[in-house]
C-alpha cells in the first residue's frame, strides 16, 4: 500500500510542478509585452474586492529617476544584475528583486517555506521569459508602498503631492527606505522602525 502511495504522490507532485512551470511561463509572457492593471497579490491584498483596487500609475524604467533606481536597488538587491532570479549570497530569509517581482505578479502574500520554494522557482523561470530592466521596472511599479499604495509613481504622489521627477533627494532616499516595511511606516514615520532608519542612514551616507 504505501509504494503505490509514494508513486501517486511522485505523479501528483510532478504534474503540480509542470502546471505551476506553465502558469509562470505564460504570466510571464503577458507581463513582457503588457503592463496589467493590476497583480495578483494586488488582488488578494483587496480580499479580491478590484473595485477597491487602484491602478498604478505606471512609468516606464527610463522615466524613472536613476538616482531612486540606485538607491532601490542598492537596498534590496545589490547583485541584482548579476544572480539568475535568487543569490545565495543574500542574508537569510532576504529576497532578490525577482522573487519579489514573482511574489507580487504570480503569487499570493505568504509567509512560509512553500510559498518561498514557489518563489524561487518563479523568479528563476521568469529570468529567463524577461530580461533585467523589465524586471526591475515591474518591481518599481507594481510593488506595494502602502496600503493600497502600488508603484513609486503613485507613491510619490500620495506621500509627497509631487511628481516623481520633482521629488527631492531626500524624498527619494525615504521613499527607498520604506519600501522594507510599507504597511508599518511612511516616509514621514520611517525613523519608527530601526531597519528603515537603519536603510536610510545607509543611503544617505553612500549617495552622499
Amino acid at each position: 500500500m504505501f509504494v503505490p502511495f509514494l508513486k501517486r504522490l511522485a505523479v501528483l507532485t510532478i504534474v503540480a510542478h509542470i502546471s505551476f512551470f506553465a502558469y509562470i511561463a505564460l504570466g510571464s509572457l503577458y507581463v513582457k509585452w503588457a503592463n496589467p492593471s493590476m497583480s495578483m497579490f494586488m488582488c488578494v491584498r483587496s480580499h479580491f474586492d478590484l473595485n477597491n483596487v487602484i491602478t498604478p500609475k505606471f512609468i516606464p524604467k527610463e522615466s524613472i529617476p536613476n538616482d531612486l533606481q540606485t538607491a532601490i536597488v542598492g537596498l534590496d538587491d545589490p547583485s541584482f544584475k548579476t544572480h539568475i532570479g535568487y543569490s545565495q549570497k543574500s542574508a537569510p530569509n532576504t529576497k532578490t528583486i525577482s522573487q519579489k517581482v514573482a511574489r507580487t505578479m504570480f503569487l499570493f502574500p505568504h509567509n512560509n517555506n512553500l510559498g518561498s520554494y514557489l518563489e524561487t522557482l518563479a523568479a528563476v523561470e521568469m529570468e529567463c521569459i524577461l530580461d533585467k530592466n523589465r524586471i526591475l521596472e515591474l518591481y518599481l511599479n507594481y510593488s506595494e508602498w502602502g496600503d493600497n499604495i502600488y508603484g513609486v509613481g503613485e507613491a510619490a504622489d500620495y506621500y509627497y503631492k509631487k511628481d516623481i521627477h520633482n521629488l527631492s533627494r531626500r524624498q527619494k532616499l525615504k521613499l527607498a527606505s520604506v519600501l522594507a516595511k510599507p504597511l508599518e511606516v511612511d516616509p514621514s514615520t520611517y525613523d519608527k522602525n530601526k531597519i528603515v532608519e537603519a536603510r536610510f542612514n545607509l543611503l544617505n551616507k553612500l549617495m552622499d
